[in-house]
This record gives structure tokens, sequence and C-alpha cells, in this order.
């Protein structure tokens, strides 16, 4: 009997102190409510999504309240979140938010905040300071929700970011952000890329490969476009003989552009800002342009009238950036100046003559860009070899970066058990993890040199007559 009655004590006695353990740390509220949904049918997934729905409303109420945007709930970074939570280690938040930004590198800025306790309750008063701490810059957020082993506990991670617009010209031209995301055209590498708006060319090069794959550039009323859309397929109407040869009309084409673009330097460029770009239309009712203008008015031009033609930007010997045009005729390559000097019919500009001191590094026509297939590569004079050469469609660009983005499923990472702790963690990034490409800026040409010489001897033009007759 004395056995029977200390044995049921030890009983009695461990029961009472695993409860005022339990009622220390939460368990006893976490039991009583398991008890109350088992009893009631509650649906714990259904409970859930009434916490983050809670959850959001609290912290857009502060936003509100603050006159910020709300935040939007982003699906990507939700479906990324709720395969990875599960076995997520909780510890670590700044682990979390390399994480978050290595699997949807399209955000610039992110903030992770995590809490544990007994009921989903007490992790909305836990969120409470992170939800009145968020910053002006944030866009998105997402959050997911676990039970802790044994089910009688929760964990919560929510994330809050900067996610960043599609690259596209458009974009750049309507908002005054200076950070994109974009996937490069050749290596498909998603990645952040800052523009400076002080410059109003600018080539986007990727931080992987190296190579440009985009060039955009701004013009004077600051709408920027990829800089193969500036020749708009614009001639001016003209008469030409048919009795003379190809090789004449494109002579007689140069001259025109010669006689009707005078070189000035754009009058609205700051210092240490690239000019302003003009389309063929533009430059020929104002008379006159820079090299990049002139160039843009004699190769859509000659397009116009089916030579295969492209604009050069790249280097003239040391003096600098510079922009001029390439044609490809009966096999021999041409090399146009559109800034100086007056074309010569009995001495034509042969790329394999003149062209020893112009190094592209970028060309475009109608509809493509063309950059070197190597970064880097020695200049041998071959402005149309595919082996020096690689085409590339700008506009295909936005439709790459929404294939990323349908695409991406996010990453798989470590596992290990959960924390306990129910103290509140909250890491943030000031500065994105991921690599930033920087625009790479397009040298205009040097500032001092108003007269461009062309390294040529050129007469005084071509005398007979092939009418051409200008207008609008």
């Amino acid at each position: 009997m004395f056995i029977r009655l200390l044995s049921w004590s030890i009983i009695a006695g461990l029961a009472l102190a695993g409860g005022l353990m339990a009622h220390r740390d939460g368990k006893w509220v976490a039991w009583n409510l398991w008890f109350q949904e088992w009893v009631s049918g509650t649906d714990q997934a259904a409970a859930s999504v009434r916490f983050q729905v809670d959850l959001v409303d609290r912290l857009n109420y502060a936003r509100i309240g603050a006159k910020l945007p709300v935040l939007r709930v982003d699906t990507e970074l939700e479906r990324w979140l709720q395969s990875e939570f599960p076995t997520m280690v909780l510890g670590d938040v700044n682990s979390i938010t390399r994480r978050v930004q290595e699997a949807v590198p399209r955000y610039f800025r992110v903030s992770v905040c995590t809490a544990s306790g007994p009921t989903l309750a007490t992790l909305l008063d836990q969120f409470h300071d992170f939800c009145q701490q968020t910053g002006p810059e944030m866009t998105h957020l997402a959050c997911a929700v676990r039970q802790s082993p044994g089910g009688l506990g929760h964990h919560a991670l929510f994330v809050v970011g900067q996610r960043l617009e599609d690259f596209s010209p458009e974009i750049i031209s309507k908002t005054k952000e200076e950070a994109f995301f974009s996937t490069c055209l050749h290596c498909q590498h998603p990645h952040i890329v800052r523009i400076s708006r002080q410059q109003h060319s600018l080539g986007l090069e990727c931080p992987q490969c190296r190579r440009t794959y985009a060039v955009v550039a701004a013009d004077a009323a600051g709408k920027y476009r990829y800089v193969n859309e500036y020749l708009t397929g614009y001639a001016p109407p003209a008469a030409f003989s048919k009795d003379h040869s190809r090789v004449h009309e494109l002579f007689t084409i140069w001259s025109a552009v010669h006689a009707n673009c005078v070189y000035t330097k754009d009058p609205g460029a700051a210092k240490e800002a690239t000019d302003s770009w003009q389309t063929s239309l533009e430059t020929q009712r104002m008379g006159q342009g820079d090299c990049e203008d002139s160039a843009i008015f004699l190769c859509d031009w000659l397009l116009s009238r089916g030579f295969q033609a492209r604009v050069a930007l790249g280097r003239f010997g040391d003096m600098g950036g510079h922009a001029w045009v390439v044609v490809k005729l009966d096999d021999k390559e041409y090399l146009l100046e559109s800034t100086e000097g007056r074309p010569d019919l009995s001495n034509p500009p042969l790329v394999t003559r003149v062209g020893s001191r112009y190094v592209p590094e970028i060309m475009f026509d109608r509809y493509s860009l063309y950059v070197r297939h190597t970064p880097g590569q020695a200049w041998k004079g071959d402005y149309w070899s595919a082996k020096v050469w690689t085409k590339v469609e700008p506009r295909t660009l936005e439709a790459r970066i929404r294939a990323f983005s349908s695409a991406a499923d996010g990453s798989s990472g470590s596992q290990g058990e959960a924390s306990d702790s129910s103290v509140q963690r909250v890491a943030r990034t000031s500065r994105p993890n991921p690599a930033v490409a920087p625009f790479m800026e397009l040298e205009e040409i040097p500032k001092d040199a108003s007269v461009w010489q062309m390294p040529l001897s050129l007469g005084q033009g071509n005398s007979d007559g092939a009418g051409v007759s200008g207008g609008e």
C-alpha cells in the first residue's frame, strides 16, 4: 500500500512539474489551443492563412499611417518560402537573407524577421515592431508559417524587400529609379543593373561574361530607347539617276548628309554627361548634330535604299569615342565618316586602307546590335565576320526576363532543426548581395575636338549630276 501511494505521489509530482514547465515555456497554452482545435475541428492550414492575412494587414495599416505605399504579396517569393521554410534553420537570419537574394535575385534590398511562439496570436505581437520599421523603399512581402516539432508551437518567417522592375528603355523613361533587374542575353545570368541619370547613352554589360548585350540612349526629351531604334526607316525624298552605279548612289547620299548636317556638339549636355541622341528626321530638320546623329542619318538613308550598312560606335585613335558608318557593297567594305571631309568618288575610303585607327566596340542596324564575341580581343578590321561579332536583338530582352521569372522555382538549401527560441530575430541588407552590373558609359567624342579631321586627302567631291533633293 505504501509503495502504491509513493508511486502515485511521484507521478503526480512529475505531472505538476511538467505542467509548470509547460506553462512557463508557453506549451500549456499550445496544448490547450491544440485541444480546442481538435474538439472544434478547426483547420490548422486555414488558421495559418488567417495569420498571414492579419500580418499583412497590420504591416500595411502601419504604412498607410506613415503615408507610405502599401506592400504587395510576391507570389514568386512566397512560393520559394513555402518550399524552403519547412527545412530552414532559423538561427542565422543573415544566412536566410543571403539565400533569399540568391533565390530571387530581382530583390535589391531585403529585410527578414523570424519569430517563434506557442500560438499564432503571440507571433502577431512579436512582429509588431518589425511592421512599424519597414523602409519606404520596400515594395513587396512574403510570409511562411510552420509548426514546431511535436506540433506544440509555431515558427514564422516574414520577408519584406524592394523588388526591382524589369529593365527596359520605357521603364527608365517612366520612373526615377536607378536600379533594375535584367538577364544577360549571352549567358542568361540574372543580375541587378544600375544607371546614371546624367548619362544619355548607356551600354548594359553582364557582370559574369563581361559582354555588352544592350545599349540605350535618350533623346532631348529624356525618352530612352534601344540605339538601333533610332534608325526609324526615314529617308529624305530624293530622285536618283538610273544610269549611275550603286557606288555612285552611295557617294551621292554620303555627300548629301555632309551638305545637310553641320557637326555641332550637343548644347544641352553637362560637362560630365554624354549628349542626347537624335533621329534622322530631327537631324535633317535641324541641319546639325554630332557624330552619332549624323551617322544615324547616313545609315538610315542607306538602309532605306537597300545598302548593307551599320552604325559603328568605338574609338578613333587616341582621341576617344566616336561614331561612323560601315557599308558592304560588291565584296568591298567602306568606312564612311559622317562628320568632316568631303566624299570623293575617285578616292573611296575602303576599310583596308583607312580603317586602321578606327576600333569599333559596338555596331547596330535597324533590328540588331552587334558586339564583340570575345571582350578585349584584338581588332583586325573585320566588320562582318560572325566569328568576331555576336548578333543580339535587344527587344528579346524583355521576353527573356519574363521567361526567367516564370521559370524561377527557388534554390535548395541546407537542412537542420528549427530553433525553439521565441526571441524575434531581424536581419536587413542595405545593399544587394548579388553582383551588380553598372551601365558601361559610352564615351562621347573629345570635348575639345570642335572640328573632326578625317585621315584622308579627299577631293572636292563628285561633280556630276545624280540629283538629290532634300525635304521633310
